[in-house]
């Protein structure tokens, strides 16, 4: 696997055909947790229309029950119950069907596949903040599965379970999902510094020379 870089196309990873089925199944499985259709089953398709839809919603919502979910959206106030509610009421549809087509647009770059050079990811630029935020919502809820808090969590949590019998299947089903959590944290690092640093190269270039002044 190798990190994003900019290309013309967009930002490119490298990601073979295991770890590609691993993130579109993950990324599947929590739109999924957040009220969409299989993206296999053509839920990826109607995200967009979703997103796009206005919505007006008069009942209130019940906080999620799953704490992952809950970890996705949280309540607005910690404090009062109050506007909590209302907040959750107004916006937390819109806030589902965005995140959900943030995560069709990641599963769509990993499974649309250049047979050319089937390994090539292309996130295209307009996606990116989109798709770092689908990255980190993957995260979200692989952290609340193993328990992880903290970003030394993960380590610890790995280095455990790699010296731990394999046989076990609670140690491999881990295992598992500790290694997905690492390389997807990997991948949004890279994703995120090679954004930041073509806007940071686009600054400069807007930017007058001192003579100019």
């Amino acid at each position: 696997m190798r990190r994003f870089r900019a290309r013309r196309r967009g930002f490119v990873a490298r990601i073979g055909e295991a770890e590609r089925t691993v993130f579109a199944a993950a990324a599947a499985d929590v739109a999924q947790l957040l009220g969409a259709e299989r993206f296999e089953d053509g839920g990826a398709q109607a995200a967009g229309e979703d997103a796009a839809a206005l919505r007006f919603r008069t009942s209130d919502i019940e906080p999620p029950d799953d704490p992952a979910v809950r970890r996705l959206l949280p309540d607005a106030s910690r404090d009062d119950p109050t506007v909590a509610a209302e907040f959750r009421r107004l916006t937390e549809d819109d806030v589902r069907a965005r995140k959900v087509a943030g995560l069709a647009t990641w599963w769509r770059a990993l499974v649309d596949v250049d047979e050319r050079h089937p390994d090539r990811v292309v996130v295209r630029r307009e996606d990116a903040r989109a798709v770092a935020a689908a990255l980190s919502d993957v995260r979200l809820v692989l952290a609340d599965r193993l328990g992880i808090q903290q970003e030394d969590d993960a380590e610890r949590l790995l280095t455990e379970l790699q010296l731990a019998s394999p046989e076990e299947p609670l140690v491999a089903a881990r295992l598992y999902l500790v290694s997905a959590y690492d390389a997807l944290s990997w991948l949004q690092e890279s994703l995120v510094l090679v954004m930041l640093e073509e806007a940071r190269a686009a600054g400069e270039r807007r930017e007058p020379h001192a003579d100019e002044g």
